[in-house]
């Protein structure tokens, strides 16, 4: 008995051993995919970017930098994008692996005529890609900005996708999607969606910029979103992280033009839409927000009431920059918040009704918003302006 339980033990160990990945394939038949941009050739087919990590031995090294780049591109055209990726080992000689890929970047011309959703069908339903994948709007072609070098990264792409959660949780003036989130929002009852917009510096060629949204309507681009909305649209949404805000000087003895400045510690708000009647809706909008005093020119915050005052105006300009950013956004008739999503998930037979001419149901409806302000410090053991008497 004994020695039957020994050789049952003997051979499931050598099962475990012997186990492994029967469809594997070695590494260096593949190429490792980070990014990839997509952009419309003239004759209207697909002209395909893939940036492919490149693996190397070792790296000579001149003055401490690197004499060669981590990546290479490969560019491939053909009718569709899946097939414009099939071409992609006839230029690379190896077969492209999408798990680890960081980035999608999409060039304007093309997300104005061709719906998001079916142009990537292909990440969504192959097993590879990851639905963790970033995905960009790009000023003009979206090619150019693979082919720029990294700053600090060792791929650009992956310099873009820091530069995105940076600028979205630092400063809020951009979103963070990625695959999924966009997915979501475009199948949505609403079908509105947001995502990063990238463009270059004031020169053209040195710096990339991530800052603002671009408006996806039906899966299409029809406009972007100023950095300086999407930053009180975070605030709305309650995705707000950090971020400065300009308080304008009141004091009639300063000039207008002169400026104080708070950092938002933490923000969270909360709304709810309320259905006055059948053709009537108002949303009701608390924000609660807690500041540092980052710099002052024209106030003093040394007393209580200098401080509730101080407050106070904070209050009204993050109303008043609220207030202005929803106008734009019914001004556009662009549900950029939900709101509809909102009304479905509360009343579906009323959406149902509401969803043929929500555009406009959207430009008229009514907010009312509310901000709360708590002073958590100055930044300093004094509450005036530090060099001025």
């Amino acid at each position: 008995m004994k020695r039957q339980i020994w050789i049952l033990c003997i051979s499931l160990s050598a099962l475990f051993v012997l186990t492994g990945c029967w469809d594997r394939a070695e590494l260096p038949e593949k190429g490792f995919v980070m990014g990839i941009a997509v952009d419309k050739t003239e004759n209207g087919k697909i002209l395909l970017t893939t940036q492919v990590f490149k693996p190397t031995q070792g790296i000579s090294m001149v003055g401490g930098k690197s004499t060669e780049s981590a990546y290479t591109n490969v560019t491939t055209v053909d009718a569709t994008l899946p097939r414009a990726i099939r071409d992609i080992p006839i230029n690379l000689g190896r077969k492209t692996q999408w798990s680890h890929t960081r980035l999608i970047i999409i060039g304007e011309e093309l997300a104005r005529e061709q719906e998001i959703f079916s142009l990537l069908e292909f990440f969504y339903r192959d097993h590879e890609p990851r639905l963790t994948v970033s995905i960009m709007i790009a000023q003009g072609r979206a090619d150019k900005y693979l082919n720029m070098k990294p700053l600090i990264e060792n791929t650009i792409s992956q310099q873009l996708v820091q530069s995105e959660k940076s600028s979205a949780s630092s400063s809020s003036k951009t979103v963070k999607t990625n695959l999924l989130k966009l997915g979501l929002q475009m199948k949505s009852e609403v079908g509105n969606a947001i995502v990063p917009y990238l463009y270059l510096s004031q020169d053209g060629k040195t710096i990339t910029n991530i800052a603002g949204a671009a408006m996806l309507r039906k899966g299409k681009f029809t406009g972007k979103i100023a950095p300086s909305d999407v930053e009180m649209l975070q605030m709305f949404l309650n995705k707000y992280e950090s971020g400065m805000i300009d308080i304008p000087c009141q004091n009639p003895s300063k000039p207008q033009q002169n400026l104080e400045n708070i950092e938002v510690l933490s923000l969270k708000s909360k709304w709810q839409p309320t259905v006055m009647n059948e053709d009537s809706l108002k949303v009701h909008v608390k924000v609660n927000a807690e500041i540092a005093i980052m710099e002052l020119n024209c106030s003093k915050v040394e007393k209580v009431d200098e401080e509730k005052e101080f407050a106070r105006r904070v209050e009204e300009t993050i109303k008043q920059r609220l207030e202005g950013t929803i106008e734009w956004l019914k001004k556009n008739k662009f549900d950029a918040i939900g709101l509809g999503n909102k009304i479905y998930r509360k009343n579906p037979y009323l959406w149902k009704e509401w969803k043929p001419t929500w555009d406009d149901r959207f430009a008229n409806t009514e907010f009312d918003i509310a901000v709360d302000v708590t002073i958590l410090n100055s930044g300093t053991s004094i509450g005036k302006p530090v060099f001025k008497k």
